[in-house]
């Protein structure tokens, strides 16, 4: 059904459209579980690893099946996505620490900068060594 959505969109990019829209769930499910904790009191680092951790095994199950189709070696490559995942974990905090922490942005204005950002460092490792196809 997703195929069908992205028919439109050229081929090279097909996998990206796909990779942006799958990972869009995990993102939604990220930033809403993030929003709700913050509004509920939640310290900001706090709400971002709980949004974190669910968006990203959401977006693996996604991507694995529909992006990639690469349904083999499933643990080791939840491994690798997780480590990915880490590396993008790493740099949402550090956006996070620079526009909250040190130049007091909004922390729901700054956790939407932090995903693009992530999503840029993502894709290209995903694409290049989680999901890469085995010889």
């Amino acid at each position: 059904m997703l195929h069908k959505l992205v028919s439109f969109v050229p081929p090279e990019l097909r996998q990206f459209a796909l990779y942006v829209i799958c990972g869009g769930s995990g993102v939604a499910l990220d930033f809403g579980l993030y929003s709700a904790l913050v509004a509920s009191g939640t310290w900001h680092h706090a709400a971002n690893i709980a949004g974190y951790a669910a968006g990203t095994l959401l977006s693996f199950v996604l991507n694995r099946a529909i992006t990639f189709g690469v349904m083999d070696a499933a643990l080791r490559r939840l491994a690798i996505f997780f480590g990915v995942a880490g590396l993008g974990y790493l740099s949402s905090t550090g956006v996070l620490l620079v526009l909250i922490d040190l130049m007091q942005v909004n922390p729901f204005l700054a956790k939407a900068a932090s995903i693009i950002v992530v999503i840029a460092v993502q894709y290209t490792l995903n694409a290049r060594v989680t999901f890469r196809r085995s010889e």
